[in-house]
């Protein structure tokens, strides 16, 4: 009885330090969160998030209301930015919902998008290899969420629906 009540509780221990590991840790940004893996690292820079699993892989994401982005429409929003990050001119984006451009980050090339519904602006950046992200990112890419309605709608049509 004694050993099987010991057994019982090392089990108990060893799931709680295993469960512990994998949790992901919310980490809050301006107008949003993301739940952080264990394995991924978060900075935050005027009002941008930097989300990275690794030394390449990375997204970078920033709402900001129209008085935070100085009352700029959505393409000098994105050309602002692109001058920011001597980045390429910006294009309309594919569907029409915004504007897109190309920028080195170190040695890494990404691509970035600008899109708006008026009230608020979002940034999300990544590297170009997006689509090999390692596990951890891809789930905290997914975990995105708005901090209200307004940026978590925002969030889930300019990310989630063109996909």
């Amino acid at each position: 009885m004694r050993y099987a009540l010991l057994r019982l509780l090392m089990g108990c221990v060893i799931l709680g330090c295993l469960s512990g590991q994998a949790a992901a840790a919310e980490k809050k940004f301006n107008h949003g969160s993301v739940d952080l893996p264990a394995s991924c690292t978060a900075k935050e820079k005027d009002g941008i998030a930097t989300v990275s699993c690794g030394q390449d892989s990375f997204f970078s994401i920033g709402i900001f209301t129209k008085a935070e982005a100085g009352n700029l429409s959505t393409r000098q929003f994105a050309e602002k930015q692109s001058a920011r990050l001597k980045g390429t001119a910006p294009v309309k984006a594919d569907d029409g919902g915004g504007w897109s451009f190309q920028a080195m980050s170190g040695r890494v090339m990404t691509n970035a998008d600008v899109s708006s519904d008026g009230t608020l602006i979002l940034l999300f950046i990544s590297d170009v290899s997006d689509k090999d992200w390692p596990d951890a990112l891809q789930k905290a890419y997914d975990s995105l969420r708005g901090a209200d309605d307004a940026a978590d709608t925002l969030i889930q049509k300019s990310l989630f629906e063109r996909e």
